[in-house]
């Protein structure tokens, strides 16, 4: 690692370098290199298989790295155990556990720790204030909707103030107008704490409206870095070009001959182009 790459690391909230994963012949990331600023918003967006949640799996620590490393808040964490990184994740899954009381999947986690009975009381209580769970608190998943049952999730991470928050697609299992209004929580969530978060999904709408940066992936690699004005207006290849926006962008395939250019039966004069060929 040069030097610049040591400042770097120190300077960012979540460092990943050289990351390679394979399974058996299959290269699922290759050579992935990225920075994640103190207290960003960064989404990792791309269609299934690319790859996506198998890098937040690697920053969990939740499957062992082929090669690279990563750091949080500048400590290489490449082979640290979950407990040790300062992360929590939210899933798709709510994963709740159905006997217990929101209040008590919230606290299930410090209780094991062995906190102090106080010290938990105050974090499920704020934790429920900030994502409107205290009129919920008693019940049961079986009497939440959807939408309170993934805020009970993202409750569960909350309480642990931790550094770093990772998002696994937590609003697929939601209906449209769900997703809308947890995307707007989420956001606000955001705003609140200040935290480091990244965040995968599939929707360019969740990309556009909740991240301060995206990165574009496709087939274990990165295919653009950048913030969502410059993803949309600003492609820096066809794959990201076609896949963000609705409707897709349309493509044209030009004919280049001297300083012409030709699209169907438009031909366009490009002085100093030179060099085309048909």
């Amino acid at each position: 690692m040069n030097m610049q790459n040591v400042v770097e690391t120190l300077e960012a909230s979540v460092s990943i370098r050289g990351l390679d994963l394979n399974f058996g012949v299959v290269n699922v990331l290759q050579g992935l290199d990225l920075d994640v600023a103190q207290g960003e918003f960064l989404v990792l967006l791309g269609s299934s298989g690319c790859g996506k949640s198998t890098v937040l799996n690697c920053i969990a620590g939740l499957v062992d790295l082929s090669a690279g490393q990563i750091f949080i808040n500048g400590q290489n964490v490449t082979w640290a155990e979950p407990s040790d990184r300062g992360i929590d994740m939210v899933f798709q899954s709510y994963a709740l556990y159905p006997q217990m009381t929101v209040e008590g999947n919230m606290s299930f986690g410090l209780r094991n720790a062995g906190m102090a009975r106080a010290e938990i009381a105050t974090r499920v209580a704020k934790a429920a204030k900030i994502l409107q769970l205290e009129p919920l608190l008693k019940r049961k998943p079986a009497a939440l909707s959807g939408g309170q049952r993934q805020r009970v999730a993202i409750g569960r991470a909350l309480v642990r103030d931790v550094d770093v928050f990772l998002f696994d697609e937590p609003l697929s299992n939601l209906d449209a107008k769900l997703r809308a209004d947890l995307r707007v929580e989420i956001k606000r969530l955001y705003q609140q704490l200040g935290n480091t978060m990244i965040y995968v999904t599939h929707d360019q709408v969740e990309a556009m409206t909740l991240a301060d940066r995206i990165a574009v992936m496709k087939g274990g690699k990165i295919m653009q870095l950048g913030t969502p004005d410059e993803i949309y207006n600003r492609p820096q290849n066809l794959y990201v070009a076609d896949f963000i926006g609705a409707p897709a962008m349309n493509f044209i395939g030009p004919r280049l001959h001297g300083d012409r250019v030709t699209f169907g039966e438009h031909d366009i004069c490009i002085p100093h182009l030179g060099g085309g060929v048909e």
